[in-house]
């Protein structure tokens, strides 16, 4: 097992970056958008994306971060990435080491700390069609614009969430570089894009608390 730390982050955020790249993780990556290239910057550490760096873009840059780990000689033998969020979550160099113990990896593609469904939702669900507004560009396809794609249980990615190779396999078969305009047509939520894909593929979110600290409060299961 050889897990990959993706910090999800944006250029605005670049302020961040040295504190995240200075813990002692070998395995680590800040990826972000806004690139008119795709390439690694290998001694920061950071992987830079030819995609949208806006709140409208978290599906796309997810799915180009999936792809390049996927098919870049630098991470061949990576068999897990976890996604973490640069600003909404705390994470330290022995969270990530106690990964390599936890028996759910062993089982499950889809592992992370919070579960979201229906009936968990905090707030009405039709609300949830609309968690977008206001956070996307005003010339976003989502400006204005209520999210009907349906849901399937999905993992928060406000709480990370951790995907085997097997599971990346399956993203990438349903979204990559060569579709990206009907992805930014069909999806403005990443996480919950990527419980809908493995639901499709017949793989299923495992819930399960490792001890990272979220944006919300995780359930221990």
């Amino acid at each position: 097992m050889k897990i990959l730390v993706v910090v999800m982050s944006c250029n605005k955020h670049q302020h961040l970056w040295q504190t995240i790249t200075s813990k002692k993780i070998n395995e680590l990556i800040i990826f972000t958008g806004g690139s008119d290239k795709t390439f690694l910057d290998e001694k920061n550490k950071i992987l830079h994306l030819k995609c949208n760096d806006f709140y409208e873009g978290l599906p796309e840059k997810m799915i180009l971060m999936i792809e390049f780990v996927l098919h870049s000689n630098y991470f061949s033998d990576i068999t897990h990435i976890i996604k973490i969020d640069d600003h909404d979550n705390n994470f330290t160099e022995e969270n990530i080491e106690n990964l390599y113990n936890l028996a759910e990896l062993k089982e499950y593609h889809y592992v992370g700390q919070r579960l979201v469904n229906k009936t968990q939702y905090p707030w009405q669900w039709s609300d949830a069609n609309k968690w977008h507004l206001g956070k996307v560009s005003e010339n976003s396809y989502w400006h204005e614009k209520n999210f009907a794609g349906g849901y399937v249980p999905w993992l928060d990615g406000g709480c990370s969430y951790i995907l085997s190779r097997d599971a990346m396999k399956c993203v990438w078969s349903w979204y990559n570089s060569s579709n990206l305009k009907d992805l930014r047509e069909r999806e403005i939520f990443e996480d919950a894009m990527m419980g809908k894909i493995l639901y499709h593929h017949s793989i299923f979110p495992k819930e399960k608390n490792y001890g990272i600290v979220g944006d919300k409060e995780c359930i221990n299961k």
